[in-house]
């Protein structure tokens, strides 16, 4: 599932990833200036202004109050709680300003947090029952969203949850690092935040609190004509369910509105939302793409729409599965035939929306995740809670990635918009460029006028739509690229990358993806921070400041990463500074990790055992320093051990799964000569291909390009069935292989893209190492003349980290070039020797 959390790191002055603007916007704290009382301490974080009285004594955990608030009623709220706690000497925190509470309760917003504005501390269950009462007096019954995972206290906006008092962090199933709470025994376990009232189940309810939570479980939908069997779809707005209708036994799509939730962009909630469609459903009644409204009721404080259910799959889904670049069979024939396919498509959504404009209805969020696809290739559009009216010429509220028209459309423009960028995405899968203008579309085009026979018009059509005069950036935004990138291409993008660094500040150094803001200490790691730029321009020949190199070992020493391993966590860190030559450095980085509390650390490469023993082993070789060979061993049998005794959910892959464990595992036999330690690489590997179905395209294309999904899982097996190679390993390496050939839209980023699939196929089809090449232009920008960007992941912002950005494609365009080994532990190939560029034969 998509982490919408990155959204928080798209500011509107930066074309990097960055963290949200505090001191610029500090003037617009609720409370700017204020200080409760004498001896108060106010400090605000990232989304929250704490505010501490003197000589606080609050237990680590507890019973806490929200105070739950719509950005039009906030200050308000604020005004009032906060004198109270003040007088009472109550510790609170409030989110800081109008637009992080906005955010927070936008469509996407985390469901569990929606609606929260004011949290309360309350040292005891008495202070608690006071608390909520006087409170009640205030401030009870004012509108305000209900906090999913909360108690209400009456009819809001009071709520109660039982959780930390003080950050302490546990780690979750999968090993990330979450904020923790104490269970009886005293171990630090996850403070689970679901979008439902489930204290954990040694916390016993206060008496006083039992009447609201029979409340709760009393109010439930009454006389509700709908079974709902399925759900489809959860936000911060509400759910998408399929249901029987039980008065006709026939089966509806339902759709479900959370009054003052899921706000977007003009500050209308889902039930705002949803009473637009319910009135454009029925403005375009009768005609055969839209579906036909069923029903449309209250309950249980929430609105409900009905409507007819279409069996179709949504045309995103149906381009992946046909479009030529997703498949080894992308040759002339395929694409004519996927030609007259999406232009009967798209003939199909012309018209339809040409229907919705003469009802006298904008459709506002045409994409290709609300255009279903049926079995006999008609159309139907969906979710169309953000209509209206043509004659009012609104501007639209919100609206899928590259489909959100320019500010200047309004009205019946903003879907035509939409729909010339649908045309160009049926073609070239890559609606994220386009924002970036003009040029960049230009590209496009080429793209898909070189792949397939596009009429004149309609190729017209997309140059006037997405022209000039309606993409206004006057930016050239088009990189250099060449069909066989050279090192004067690398050279650029190394330069452009250097660029950028701000050694001046102490989150990061080169901007990279959100994760550098999300993960603890994300802009040092190897993945996402200064450690993997570093290392990845040493490792492709350019010459980095020394002043960067100390701006790492200034910011490791108190380094708090999610655990000890590679790519998240400190092992790789230690990696780069010795690779750097600061090895006194990292030798106590990997002391320090080896001395990681085992309690809930995981196995994983990414940031857990696996990713600290590669490393060990890897100081092991370099120093030939039996401790660290020690280590390594040590570490191999928390490994299986590890194995053996957890349950719950677990990712599959080279990073994060059991695929990086049989790496370690298998480079600790070839050091070794240790049998037993293939034995066990064997059986990690296998472990994790048995989740996944090779046999099945689907499920293949589920796991994703790149290091996290087929690419690494292609690595690994490819590496495993040098030893062992037995028949159903090799099957495995060859449809992975089949996956990664492919060359269908995708980020170019090492973890999740094109740099990765490359390293996979280093060693292969060098037509298939050509196709990316070139596509790689698709999202090569240009932010001043002479440099070479690239897109992060999620295609909002640029990227110059390893696993997202500039990195890895720079480290990919070495690795083809000289036939050197791309990433640390992952030889792919016997090196060719000088003269034998895999780019050069590409082209």
């Amino acid at each position: 599932m998509l982490d919408f959390r990155f959204l928080d790191f798209c500011r509107e002055d930066s074309l990097f990833y960055d963290a949200p603007d505090h001191d610029g916007a500090a003037d617009q704290d609720f409370h700017a200036g204020r200080i409760p009382g004498p001896g108060w301490t106010v400090t605000r974080g990232r989304e929250w202004t704490v505010c501490t009285p003197p000589d606080l004594d609050i237990p680590e955990q507890g019973w806490k109050i929200h105070v739950s608030a719509s950005p039009d009623n906030a200050a308000d709220l604020l005004d009032t709680v906060a004198p109270y706690c003040a007088e009472r000497g109550l510790m609170y925190k409030y989110i800081s300003n109008q637009e992080i509470l906005g955010r927070r309760g936008s469509k996407y917003g985390d469901r569990s947090a929606s609606g929260k504005f004011i949290t309360i501390y309350p040292p005891n269950d008495t202070a608690l029952e006071r608390t909520l009462n006087e409170l009640e007096d205030l401030v009870g019954g004012t509108p305000a969203p209900y906090i999913l995972s909360d108690l209400r206290w009456n009819e809001g906006p009071l709520f109660v949850r039982y959780g930390g008092f003080v950050l302490m962090m546990a780690r979750a199933a999968n090993g990330a690092l979450v904020p923790g709470i104490r269970n009886p025994d005293g171990d630090m376990v996850p403070d689970v935040r679901r979008p439902a009232f489930r204290p954990p189940e040694w916390v016993t309810l206060p008496d006083f609190l039992a009447t609201a939570h029979a409340q709760r479980k009393q109010a439930t939908l009454k006389d509700f004509p709908f079974r709902v069997y399925k759900a489809l779809h959860f936000s911060n707005g509400g759910g998408v369910y399929r249901a029987l209708d039980k008065r006709t036994d026939t089966e509806v799509l339902l759709k479900e509105a959370r009054p003052l939730a899921g706000l977007d962009a003009s500050g209308d909630d889902a039930v705002t939302r949803m009473e637009r469609e319910h009135w454009a459903l029925a403005k375009l009644a009768g005609l055969p793409t839209v579906p036909t409204v069923v029903d449309y009721r209250d309950g249980h404080e929430h609105r409900f729409l009905a409507r007819e259910f279409v069996e179709g799959e949504p045309l995103i889904d149906v381009l992946r599965a046909r479009h030529p670049f997703n498949s080894t069979d992308n040759t002339p024939e395929s694409r004519a035939a996927y030609t007259r396919w999406a232009l009967h498509i798209l003939d199909q959504v012309t018209d339809g929306v040409a229907a919705m404009h003469d009802r006298g209805v904008v459709f506002g969020d045409l994409h290709p995740g609300n255009i279903l696809v049926k079995d006999d290739d008609t159309i139907a559009f969906i979710d169309m809670e953000t209509s209206t009216a043509v004659e009012d010429n609104r501007p639209q509220a919100m609206g899928a990635l590259g489909f959100h028209a320019p500010h200047h459309l309004t009205g019946a423009a903003i879907d035509l918009f939409a729909l010339n960028v649908l045309r160009l995405t049926m073609f070239v899968p890559m609606p994220q460029i386009v924002p970036w203008g003009v040029a960049k579309v230009r590209t496009l085009l080429e793209a898909a006028t070189e792949h397939f026979d596009l009429p004149a018009d309609f190729v017209a059509r997309i140059e006037e739509g997405l022209g000039p005069q309606v993409l206004t950036a006057e930016r050239n935004l088009s990189g250099s690229w060449t069909a066989a990138p050279d090192a004067a291409v690398r050279d650029t993008i190394a330069r452009s990358i250097l660029d950028v660094a701000t050694p001046e500040r102490h989150d990061r150094l080169y901007p990279g993806d959100a994760m550098q803001f999300l993960a603890p200490d994300g802009g040092l790691t190897f993945a996402y921070g200064a450690a993997g730029v570093l290392w990845a321009l040493d490792r492709a020949g350019y010459e980095v400041p020394e002043s960067h190199v100390q701006w790492l070992v200034d910011h490791s020493r108190d380094a708090d990463t999610d655990g000890p391993g590679f790519f998240t966590g400190l092992a790789g860190i230690a990696y780069t500074l010795d690779h750097l030559g600061r090895t006194d450095e990292a030798t106590a980085l990997m002391n320090r990790a080896f001395a990681t509390p085992t309690a809930g650390v995981g196995a994983s490469l990414a940031n857990g055992w696996a990713g600290l023993g590669l490393t060990a082993l890897h100081l092991a070789r370099r120093r030939g320093e039996q401790p660290y060979l020690d280590m390594a061993r040590t570490l191999a049998n928390r490994v299986s051990d590890l194995e053996d005794s957890t349950t719950g959910p677990k990712r599959v892959g080279l990073v994060h799964g059991r695929a990086g464990h049989a790496l370690f595992l298998l480079r600790l036999f070839e050091h070794t000569g240790q049998v037993r330690h293939l034995d066990a690489a064997v059986a990690e590997l296998r472990a994790d291909l048995n989740t996944i179905d090779l046999d099945e395209p689907d499920s293949r294309q589920r796991l994703g390009p790149g290091l996290v999904g087929s690419a690494g899982l292609a690595l690994v097996t490819r590496a495993i069935i040098q030893h062992r190679p037995e028949a159903d390993l090799t099957k495995a390496h060859r449809q992975l292989l089949d996956t990664v050939q492919t060359h269908f839209a995708v980020p170019c980023g090492l973890f999740n893209g094109r740099s990765g699939t490359l390293f996979a196929l280093l060693d292969h089809d060098t037509h298939r190492i050509s196709d990316h090449l070139d596509a790689l232009r698709w999202e090569a920008m240009a932010i001043e003349p002479g440099r070479i960007d690239f897109l992060g992941d999620n295609g909002y912002r640029l990227s110059t980290d390893l696993a997202t950005g500039s990195c890895g494609v720079l480290l990919a365009l070495s690795a083809l070039d000289d036939g050197s080994d791309p990433l640390p532990f992952l030889p792919t190939r016997v090196p060719s020797g000088p003269g034998t560029s895999k780019i050069a034969a590409a082209a």
